[in-house]
Order: C-alpha cells, then sequence, then structure tokens
C-alpha cells in the first residue's frame, strides 16, 4: 500500500507538481544543446572577425604568462611609443598592446590555461583550430545562454509568464545572437555583463519601490544591488571601451532608484564606482604610452591607414571640419541602418510601434525608458567613434552596441504584440494561435534560412586560410617577425609576431632598419588586400605605394627579395630574407590535401 502511495505521488509530482517543471527545464536545456551543435556545425568555419582573432592571440600571450604582450604590432603602436614614452623606446619585443580592452582576454586566457598544450599545436592541414571549437566558441554560447535565463526571469517579474517564454524561446531561436555566439567576438560577453547591471537596477527600483501592498526592502541590500551593477558596468568598459556612453542613461537610473533620498548623490556614487574599477587599467595604459587608452583613443578616425602608419601627422584629422564631416557621415549612415544593426528579428518592429505606450507598472515604463536612452546615447557613440570595418560574416560586427540590448527588445516587443493581440476578438480559439504561430515563424524565419542549402563553404576564405599561415610556422622561428596586411592572422595561427604591413615601403624601410632588433624576416600579402578594387583601393587608394612590389617590381634595396605562392589557389605571396621554404612539391601536396 506504502508503495502504491509513493508511485501515486511521483506520478502527481511529475504531471502536476514540481517534477513537471523540471521536466520543460529539463526539455529546454537539451533544445538549447541540440541547437548549439546544430547550428556551430552548419555555421562555424572559424573565427572570421579580425578583433576575434586578435584577442585570441593575445589571450594565448596571457595564458603563458607572458602578459599583455601581443604578437599583432601596429605601427601606429610603435609611434606612440617612440614619440610619447621619456626613453623614447618603441618596444618593438615584448610589445605591450595598447588596443584591445582586457576582460574579454583575461577571461580567454583563464580558460585556455585548461586546455592541454598539445591542442594549441595544430598539424598544418588542420581545418579548424582546437582553441576556437573547444574553448572560445562554447564560452560565447554559454554567455549567451545565461543571457537568455537572465532575460526570462527578467521578462515574468516584468510583465507575465506566457510574455516570457514567448520571448525567451524566440530569442533562443533568434539567428543574430547565435551568430555573435560563434563569431568569437565579446558581444555575448559583454551583452551578459551589461544586461546583468541593468537587471540589478531594476531588481532595487522594485524592492524600494514595491508594488501597492507590498513593504519596501532595506536600504543596506538595495545599494548593495547598486553597488553591483557600478561594478558590472565598469568592467563592460573593460570589455569594450565605447560603453563607457552607456554611463549617463545609467548613473540616471540608479538616480531615479533613489529618487527622494539623494538621488543626486547616488548617481555621483554609481559614476564614481564604475570609473573606480577601470581606473587601473587607465594607469596601466599611462605608465607604458602616456596615454590613457593608448592607441585606442584614436578610434574616432577609425581606418586602417592611420592605424598602418608610423609617420603619423594628426594637425588636419584633428581639425573641427574633419571631426564633424566625420560625424555627420556615419550619422547619414547609422540612421539608416540603426535598425539593421539591431538584429533581423521582427520583435524590434513591435517594440518600436509600442515605444509611446505607456504601461501600467511605473517601475517597466522607467525601464523603457531607460532603455531608450540607453539605445540612443550607444548610437550617438557608434556615429562619433564609428564601427570598424570588418571582413567576414555580414552584419556581425563587435562595435555594434545596439544589438546588446535585443534580449530586452525582444520582452517588450513580445509584451506589445500580446498587448494587441488581447484587443482583438476572435471567434475560435484556434484564430488565435494562429495568429501567434505566424508571429513566431516569422521571427525564426532568419535561423530557418541560415539552416537551409547551401552549406557555407569550410573555411572563411578569402582572407584566412589556416594550413598557409601555418607552413610560415615550419619556415621561420618564433623569434623572427614578419609583416603582413593580416598579421592577427599570422600571429594566432602561425603564433609568430607580424607588423601591420606599413602605409608605405618607406616606413617599411625605417621599421626594417631601425626598429625591429633582428630586422623583420618576410612579408605576406594575402586575399585581405588582393582581394580589394584594383584600380580604386590598390592602384590609387589605400595600398598604392605597395602596388608595384605585389607586382614583383622590387626596388634595388628592398631586403626581401625570395618569393613564392601559397596554397589554396597561389594567391598568397610570401617574400623572404632567403628561400626557406621545402622542395615545391611539398608545397603542391599541402596545397591538395586541403581546399577551402
Amino acid at each position: 500500500m506504502a508503495s502504491d502511495q509513493t508511485v501515486q505521488s511521483a506520478v502527481w509530482a511529475i504531471e502536476l507538481g514540481r517534477g513537471k517543471n523540471v521536466l520543460r527545464w529539463v526539455v529546454v536545456v537539451l533544445v538549447a544543446l541540440v541547437l548549439s551543435l546544430v547550428y556551430t556545425s552548419r555555421q562555424f568555419r572559424g573565427l572570421e572577425k579580425r578583433e576575434a582573432i586578435d584577442m585570441a592571440q593575445l589571450a594565448r600571450h596571457i595564458a603563458r604568462g607572458e602578459g599583455f604582450e601581443t604578437g599583432v604590432i601596429r605601427p601606429l603602436s610603435l609611434w606612440q611609443l617612440k614619440t610619447y614614452r621619456a626613453d623614447h623606446n618603441p618596444m618593438f619585443e615584448n610589445h605591450p598592446d595598447l588596443y584591445n580592452p582586457p576582460l574579454y582576454p583575461l577571461m580567454l586566457a583563464g580558460l585556455f590555461r585548461f586546455m592541454a598544450p598539445a591542442k594549441f599545436e595544430a598539424k598544418v592541414n588542420d581545418l579548424l583550430y582546437g582553441p576556437e571549437r573547444w574553448v572560445i566558441v562554447p564560452f560565447n554560447q554559454l554567455c549567451l545562454l545565461l543571457t537568455l535565463l537572465l532575460v526570462y526571469w527578467w521578462a515574468r517579474q516584468l510583465f507575465d509568464q506566457r510574455v516570457a517564454v514567448t520571448a525567451g524561446l524566440l530569442l533562443l531561436f533568434s539567428d543574430t545572437l547565435w551568430s555573435y555566439g560563434i563569431s568569437g567576438l565579446p558581444t555575448t560577453f559583454l551583452q551578459l555583463l551589461l544586461l546583468t547591471a541593468v537587471y540589478c537596477l531594476f531588481l532595487a527600483d522594485r524592492r524600494l519601490h514595491p508594488p501597492e501592498g507590498a513593504a519596501p526592502a532595506s536600504a543596506g541590500a538595495t545599494a548593495g544591488l547598486v553597488v553591483a551593477s557600478a561594478v558590472l558596468l565598469g568592467l563592460c568598459f573593460l570589455t569594450r571601451y565605447l560603453t563607457l556612453v552607456l554611463l549617463l542613461p545609467m548613473a540616471w537610473y540608479a538616480a531615479r532608484v533613489w529618487r527622494g533620498r539623494k538621488a543626486g548623490l547616488w548617481a555621483a556614487i554609481y559614476t564614481m564606482i564604475s570609473l573606480a574599477v577601470l581606473t587601473p587599467w587607465l594607469v596601466r595604459n599611462y605608465q607604458i604610452s602616456r596615454s590613457v587608452l593608448g592607441i585606442a583613443r584614436y578610434g574616432f578616425f577609425e581606418n586602417d591607414w592611420l592605424t598602418r602608419s608610423y609617420a603619423v601627422d594628426l594637425s588636419v584629422a584633428w581639425s573641427l571640419r574633419a571631426m564633424a564631416g566625420h560625424f555627420l557621415t556615419n550619422l547619414h549612415a547609422y540612421w539608416i541602418d540603426n535598425f539593421r544593426a539591431v538584429g533581423t528579428d521582427i520583435l524590434i518592429f513591435f517594440f518600436v510601434v509600442g515605444v509611446m505606450y505607456e504601461f501600467r507598472r511605473e517601475g517597466t515604463s522607467r525601464l523603457r525608458r531607460v532603455l531608450l536612452g540607453c539605445l540612443g546615447t550607444a548610437l550617438l557613440g557608434m556615429v562619433f567613434i564609428g564601427m570598424p570595418a570588418e571582413t567576414g560574416a555580414s552584419g556581425v560586427n563587435g562595435g555594434n552596441l545596439l544589438v546588446l540590448f535585443l534580449p530586452v527588445i525582444a520582452v517588450f516587443g513580445c509584451a506589445f504584440f500580446y498587448l494587441l493581440l488581447d484587443r482583438i476578438t476572435f471567434r475560435m480559439q484556434l484564430t488565435r494561435a494562429f495568429a501567434i504561430g505566424v508571429f513566431a515563424v516569422l521571427n525564426v524565419a532568419p535561423m530557418v534560412f541560415s539552416m537551409l542549402p547551401p552549406r557555407r563553404g569550410l573555411l572563411p576564405y578569402p582572407p584566412y586560410f589556416p594550413p598557409s599561415l601555418r607552413l610560415i610556422s615550419t619556415w621561420f622561428d618564433k623569434d623572427e617577425t614578419g609583416v603582413s596586411d593580416m598579421p592577427w592572422a599570422v600571429a594566432w595561427y602561425a603564433d609568430r609576431r607580424a607588423v601591420w604591413l606599413p602605409a608605405t615601403p618607406e616606413e617599411f624601410f625605417d621599421i626594417h632598419d631601425f626598429v625591429a632588433p633582428h630586422n623583420t624576416r618576410f612579408i605576406l600579402f594575402t586575399p585581405y588586400m588582393l582581394d580589394r578594387r584594383y584600380e580604386s583601393e590598390i592602384i590609387h587608394g589605400e595600398y598604392k605605394p605597395w602596388a608595384s612590389i605585389m607586382r614583383g617590381q622590387l626596388a634595388e634595396k628592398f631586403p626581401l627579395r625570395s618569393g613564392t605562392p601559397l596554397p589554396p589557389q597561389n594567391d598568397l605571396l610570401l617574400l623572404a630574407d632567403r628561400v626557406r621554404w621545402k622542395e615545391q612539391q611539398d608545397t603542391n601536396t599541402t596545397k591538395s590535401t586541403v581546399s577551402p
């Protein structure tokens, strides 16, 4: 009899009690894992964004115990150190990174330490690099899933269960979020930090000003949430410098949380805590380069030409006319494309239409105003600084701040959709279900189209072809330095230091003769540059000074005179100080073994 009661209790728990919820969550977790595996297998071809590759190679240096030493040597960084350091030392060897924020590379470095050293030693013909497959992508996807879990809990408090479930499921199948999840960019990690910071302020507001009939929480517990939010916002800055523009709406939100209780003081405290978190890193940069942001301060002029320049003249660039023209050009472009920058989800349009609707809960309306303020300041920050030009997957850019708020936008979009739906009188329940189904299909469609054939190529080529880059590591020692138009890929896949191709051959000669201790041993030209428009960008554009050398017309004093093409289609050109490569048939074997 007792056993029968036990069985009945177990069945009741599964069907109606806590077990039912457990089963639901188990199903959701399994769906998320399967989706992660399927999407990654269909879409991931290796790292495609230069920022992601740059941060990965920096993380490997940190994991080795070498500190923030980079294998990507930017001529602008050499100029900054030579010009502003007291000893005028460009620090070519053990070159410090003065470009990237530190937190994301630190996180990757901590994970890299758990990898066996053999995982970093890839064979020449390996298509995917182990750290990308087993560390970088899983970490970013974990951050994405944690963000969705946070947003689900948040939506339940903002609205109700149906909005939370709908928003959570639609975001789980968001092609925009998953494309960032496999990009290797710090976007999903930054998204988790930023939304947690906003959520802490939302909880603090809810506790200090609860719904009618509930007692407010103690000021001490609420203060802890505000401090936690400020610390998290400081960590956001250490992940992406541009997020500093969000300090204004976040400090305003903190002041609104403490309205009537020295709100201005709390806004100041929030600001000071956030700035205190990032101060040690700014001090480090200043001690090394006499600039608190290193060469990232030149982000306003974000273009490859400046970063590749060793003889820098900023007198024209800093003029008011140049700055105003830069601002207006970006404003026009981003004003047209701002919806596209948020993502492809139809939920965005429901959010935009519902912006003017006033929700009954004051906390919900206040959060929406904060969200609009964050979107506005993020857009202005992007207009002022600009987003780096990237190759590879379209629509994925590490400088995009608008996409960080997509999960919360989706929650408000779902809420407004159900608000409209509840005002429609359906004669049949099936018709209502059909409307919800159409709404879901429209939002899931971008991911469905991404998963359908034809499948993307096995490698992000052009320009990245890791087997050819690994050949370089077999021909040159670790203490030898090269030059390349995509030095981040040389530093990551070949594990060799590389100077970003200087703006002119004359600047290359200066670095080769007077800066590099043992001179540079090779130059690698890749499709990153060779695929540019021949007439406007190579013959008469940014790469004009190098056009004759790319055609094989080497000056008599040019130090690197031995050359060879590299696979897969002989469209990578390697110039070296002497012949180092093996017999041609070995290269042909590699060429025939792997094709993009």
